[in-house]
């Protein structure tokens, strides 16, 4: 046995699911290959962010002849950003099937029965009531591979993913089975056209390594721009109802350490640090 294997062994597996940013050049061979510098640094942003993994297949890029990239991530892992934000509190799907008197939910469909879609119910420790949400098939339906074989598992992973995502304020993160054109273009190895990076919006020119090493909020694509708001604005209102302070001034006490007078002050590694920032004065306070 190498050291190198031994010495990965002895460590915690969360220790060593941790260190993929340690090994960014086996990353960017496995998921980042072809990527624009802008969807290299949207890439990274959304993995850090959500802290999930690329080396385990929790967050992954798609890019098809030079078209824009598409980020996604499994079902599982929308789950680990709710187990990890320590509100989840179980979650419960059913199928919703056509019977004689209407639509009625099932867990599994009765034989012949026609199944219309799927629903969702995910609970938060915070919450008293569970937030509910239901998807049709027929919208996501390819009728080809998987979706052929299994429509039902198919159909709870997208209501899953939709009602995850809403209950823990997850943006900027989508299952490929929620694209219908996602999976008929990937199949036939084209660009997948509903992607998470606009075309033609915030993508920079060519330009050399050293010009574009840390582009500013403006020169993010807006999708991640408007990622980076409602995160920070979530965290704001966490510190305000904390503080019991006003949320404007807080923003403006954490914006005057940062000598700046926003966001669109901030570079993408200074925004990073905000985040972490702004997580690490919740935890201490909670």
């Amino acid at each position: 046995m190498s050291n190198a294997i031994a010495t990965a062994q002895e460590k915690p597996l969360e220790k060593q699911q941790e260190n993929w940013q340690e090994r960014m050049e086996l990353v960017k061979q496995k998921v980042g290959s072809g990527l624009t510098k802008t969807e290299w640094e949207l890439f990274l942003y959304m993995a850090r962010l959500y802290d999930l993994n690329p080396l385990l297949r929790e967050i992954w890029a798609v890019k098809y002849n030079g078209k824009p990239a598409n980020i996604f991530t499994g079902r599982d892992g929308l789950l680990k950003i709710a187990h990890k934000s320590g509100m989840f509190d179980g979650m419960r799907t059913v199928l919703l099937v056509a019977t004689q008197t209407g639509v009625e939910e099932a867990d599994i469909a009765p034989k012949g029965a026609e199944i219309l879609g799927a629903k969702c119910y995910v609970w938060r420790k915070d919450m008293s009531h569970p937030v509910e949400v239901s998807v049709k098939l027929s919208e996501y339906d390819t009728h080809r591979s998987t979706w052929k074989e299994k429509p039902d598992t198919m159909i709870r992973k997208v209501a899953e993913a939709h009602c995850l995502r809403r209950t823990f304020s997850i943006h900027g993160l989508y299952l490929p089975e929620e694209f219908k054109q996602a999976q008929n273009d990937a199949q036939n190895g084209e660009s997948i056209n509903n992607t998470v990076i606009p075309a033609n919006e915030g993508e920079p020119k060519d330009e050399p390594e050293e010009e574009k090493s840390d582009p500013k909020f403006d020169e993010l694509p807006k999708e991640v721009q408007r990622t980076i708001i409602q995160n920070t604005d979530h965290l704001f209102n966490q510190l305000s109802a904390m503080t019991e302070c006003d949320k404007n001034q807080v923003k403006n006490e954490v914006f005057e350490q940062y000598d700046v007078s926003g966001l669109a002050d901030l570079s993408y590694t200074e925004l990073r640090n905000l985040y972490r920032d702004l997580s690490s004065r919740v935890k201490q306070i909670a």
